[in-house]
């Protein structure tokens, strides 16, 4: 335990240190892992893209016996795809690479202030070298081309960094730390504050990328031999030690991870091309770190005090692991694959030649100790005869070798990651030429990365270049494709017609990606769009079951059978479809259940609404859909969709029409009538759907001379039967038969003769009217009499019991105008002239009285009429009395 905690001998400044190190390399590493899950992922995100259609459903019945009459109402489904985003650099990403890489270099300027003079100023040199070339003039804090912030970081981190190492060498390294760490962050502020760069974190990290690199690759190299002195810890200590020497383990295992870091080697070069998933080498190298903090302390002991663990090298290691850690977290934050290829050789070769090199060395140095079945784990680093120097200088040009094996490519993909790095600066400042010349420069040092490619398709397409995007597309898949850059080239091929070649780059991309549920997804509604239902559905099912987001190829899914299934499927739908908290599945459902005919009581999604009210393609859906399915239940769209439709101007028929729904369910029936009679006088593209609508809401109400002259313009079979019920049911079977005929001339139906016999045995339309009159008539309150009026202010029976209570509650100005409102629709109703001749005499108004005892005398019967004069005529000469005596 001791040997695991070492730092538990320090004093309690130096632990808490080492702990705080600890801790930020932790979330170092945690950073790297996060960003390598997915680096593409990190600068392109799946946008959804959706698209509104058609369909027809029944939502207006008027159920005759056994028969019921509909006309078909447009519904709409929403389908959607995923189509990958242009390539934009993640802001959060550069900030936390910024956190972690400046606290590294903290630790190791702190931890060279430690060291002999000669290795001070050498590492000091070096640094300001680095920092020469990090070009901090382009951050224009002092000015355009101004070296002035060059000079003070110089003369910053020189001046503290030399004091500490002359004139303070007593003071300890928690200090020291502070220091550098106050300089780091002065600096930080500084360019904060003050830099005229629009983008001044990306600018300093694109720009200081070669600093990074250097350390990333020098500590890559350090570690490399860890892995294997892991290996001989673990051949010679604990109970596996015990009487035997170990050598035989030891050579075992050190064969099989050279022989692993040999294959993955030669799949990477394309030496072999096995399709087998090898470890990556991003774990070798965690692990090859962190068995570091322990190992690099047996190193750093064996040199005899020129580098002290516990003052320096504890430190200089766990600095360069931070920056390592966050300089490869930035690269896959930046999806800049030539730099990360260009590590990941560095690992693997560095590994490689350094550990044939190592196992030489412990062989050559420590056989005799092997066979004397002694820990040689712990003399190591203390060589016999070939000195530990000469063994990573060999291994050195061993990865020498091996790089110029690649023809120096790992050296051409670090080039190509700066210039990429410059292009991605330029592009996040709109700078888009500049930003193309810079990843064309990247392509020529690795013309088949897919960061430069992918890069020039998205500067592409934000300049509306088409074919330019899809060459580059295909470029980018050559040698690192990706789902997303078949998604882009495929919805550039749809754009441009090519509808097999979409398939086919989509089919290509589930060869490589099959379980991909993007493309899975893609591929599903491209089928769906040619009527192959079989095709599409096995896709998106597939897709539902794989994609990160099913919800997506679930609502494509309701769709695409909603338009082509019958309704026994459409319940089978219904009845296996688990419900999902998604606006656009929520939009079909309610679709399929205007097709289903079911209307049951469905919550709100209080979501469908934006803050902005501006309403997505989603979300329209839904209202209307959800408008005409809780007609009956919510009269809330009634209010609601006007309000929208004031706001988005090019949804607003739509939006009204859907409103009207509610407000002739659930609201005021007078208002959605006259509102959808005003729209069917009008000559527009949808005056048929609007007098169709406006006939049956008629029928409904049981206005069939107003339904006929409605339906009379419909073109078609719904308006030839919607008028034939209207004639039957107001007592002209005769028409009623006619077109009836009609309709069977053209074309024989079966249920056209279920319908005459419907029509002609006497069968009238169920309505909630029968059973509110008969509650009215049974026990009149102001309550039963609204509820009787809310479902037909126009029925006779109704407003005449109506009017009757109010005046019999001194309430003539209510009863005048509900008498009043039933006119408009209802003008031949001799009972509603009795009843407004009556109101018109208890308010005084004999004019208006005549008229109305007129309009009796018109449309009544002899015999009613005399029974209305038997009470008009009292009542009018008693007035008429009344005002002589005034």
């Amino acid at each position: 335990m001791n040997d695991l905690l070492f730092w538990k001998v320090w004093s309690p400044s130096e632990r808490r240190m080492a702990v705080g190190a600890l801790l930020v390399l932790i979330l170092g590493l945690a950073f790297l892992v996060w960003q390598c899950i997915d680096p593409l992922g990190n600068v392109v995100r799946w946008n959804v893209i959706s698209e509104l259609s058609e369909t027809t459903a029944v939502v207006d019945v008027l159920q005759l016996g056994q028969w019921q009459y509909g006309i078909s109402t447009p519904t709409h489904l929403v389908t959607e795809s995923f189509m990958s985003s242009v390539m934009e650099v993640n802001a959060v990403t550069i900030y936390l690479f910024w956190g972690g890489a400046l606290i590294g270099l903290s630790l190791i300027l702190a931890a060279l202030t430690t060291m002999s003079r000669f290795w001070y100023l050498a590492g000091t040199i070096l640094f300001i070298l680095f920092l020469a070339f990090a070009r901090l003039e382009t951050l224009r804090v002092f000015g355009a081309e101004n070296r002035l912030l060059f000079l003070t970081a110089t003369v910053l981190y020189g001046g503290v960094s030399y004091y500490f190492h002359a004139f303070r060498p007593d003071l300890g390294i928690t200090m020291r730390i502070a220091g550098i760490v106050g300089v780091s962050v002065v600096l930080a502020a500084l360019v904060a504050f003050g830099a005229a760069s629009p983008v001044p974190a990306l600018t300093a990290a694109v720009y200081s990328f070669p600093m990074w690199l250097v350390a990333t690759m020098l500590f890559l190299l350090v570690s490399a031999t860890e892995i294997m002195a892991g290996l001989v810890w673990l051949s010679t200590s604990g109970q596996s030690g015990k009487g035997r020497s170990g050598l035989v383990q030891f050579v075992v295992i050190s064969v099989l991870y050279l022989l692993l870091l040999l294959l993955i080697y030669l799949q990477n070069t394309r030496q072999i091309d096995w399709n087998v998933t090898l470890i990556n080498p991003l774990y070798l190298a965690l692990v090859a770190g962190v068995l570091g903090i322990w190992g690099f302390r047996r190193r750093a002991d064996s040199t005899q005090g020129v580098l002290p663990f516990r003052t320096t090298g504890f430190w200089l290691y766990i600095g360069l692991f931070i920056v390592a850690a966050s300089f490869g977290g930035l690269m896959a934050g930046t999806a800049n694959d030539p730099v990360l290829e260009t590590l990941e050789d560095t690992i693997v070769q560095g590994q490689l030649a350094m550990g044939l090199l190592f196992l030489f060395y412990v062989l050559i140095n420590f056989y005799e100790v092997f066979q004397q079945k002694l820990a040689v784990y712990k003399v190591l680093y203390k060589p016999l005869r070939f000195g530990l120097t000469q063994t990573r200088l060999f291994g050195f040009a061993g990865v020498v070798v091996l790089f110029s094996m690649q023809k120096l490519l790992p050296l051409n993909q670090a080039i190509a990651g700066y210039f990429n790095g410059l292009g991605d600066l330029h592009s996040t400042t709109e700078e888009f030429t500049l930003a193309e010349q810079y990843y064309k420069l990247a392509l020529q040092q690795e013309f088949q990365n897919h960061k430069s490619n992918y890069a020039l398709a998205s500067i592409a397409l934000k300049q509306g270049d088409r074919n330019a995007a899809a060459y580059y597309f295909r470029q980018s898949l050559l040698k690192n494709p990706s789902p997303q850059a078949y998604a882009g080239l495929s919805g550039i091929l749809i754009q441009e017609s090519l509808f097999f070649d979409a398939v086919y780059s989509l089919q290509e991309g589930l060869r490589r990606f099959p379980a991909n549920g993007e493309l899975l997804n893609n591929l599903g509604m491209l089928y769906s769009k040619t009527n192959v239902a079989d095709s599409a559905y096995y896709y998106l099912d597939l897709a539902r079951t794989n994609a990160t987001r099913p919800e997506i190829p679930a609502t494509n899914l309701l769709a695409i059978l909603a338009k082509s299934t019958d309704s026994g499927l459409l319940d089978s739908l219904a009845a296996n479809s688990d419900k999902r908290d998604y606006l656009s599945w929520q939009a079909n459902w309610l679709a399929v259940q205007n097709m289903r005919q079911q209307f049951q009581k469905e919550d709100f999604n209080k979501n469908a609404v934006p803050k902005d009210s501006l309403l997505s393609v989603s979300s329209l859906a839904y209202l209307l859909n959800y408008a005409t399915n809780q007609a009956a239940f919510d009269s809330l769209p009634a209010a609601l969709l006007p309000k929208l439709a004031a706001k988005n101007p090019v949804l607003s028929q739509d939006l009204s029409l859907a409103a009207l729904y509610p407000e002739f369910y659930s609201g005021n029936k007078l208002k959605a009538l006259e509102t959808l009679t005003g729209w069917a006088a009008e000559e527009g593209e949808k005056s048929d759907l609007y007098h169709k609508i406006l006939g049956h809401w008629l029928l409904q109400l049981g206005l069939y001379d107003k339904a006929i002259e409605a339906l009379s313009p419909v073109e078609g079979i719904e308006g030839t039967i919607g008028m034939a019920v209207a004639n039957a049911l107001s007592d002209k079977k005769e028409v009623a038969v006619v077109l009836l005929d009609k309709i069977q001339d053209k074309q024989q139906n079966a249920a056209i003769e279920q319908l005459k016999q419907s029509l002609f045995s006497g069968v009238r339309p169920k309505s909630v009217t029968d059973s509110l009159f008969a509650v009215v008539s049974k026990s009149p309150s102001a309550q039963n009499i609204q509820s009787a009026v809310r479902a037909n202010p126009f029925d006779v029976r109704i407003v005449s019991a109506a009017a009757e209570y109010y005046r019999g509650k001194k309430q003539a100005k209510q009863a005048y105008q509900l008498v009043l409102d039933a006119l408009r629709y209802n003008e031949y109703a001799p009972e509603l002239w009795e009843q407004y001749a009556f109101l018109s005499l208890e308010q005084g108004l004999l004019g208006q009285a005549a008229e109305g005892a007129e309009k009796v005398k018109q449309y009544a019967l002899p015999a009613g009429y005399q029974r209305f004069l038997a009470r008009y005529q009292p009542m009018r000469a008693l007035i008429e009395k009344q005002r002589a005596e005034f």
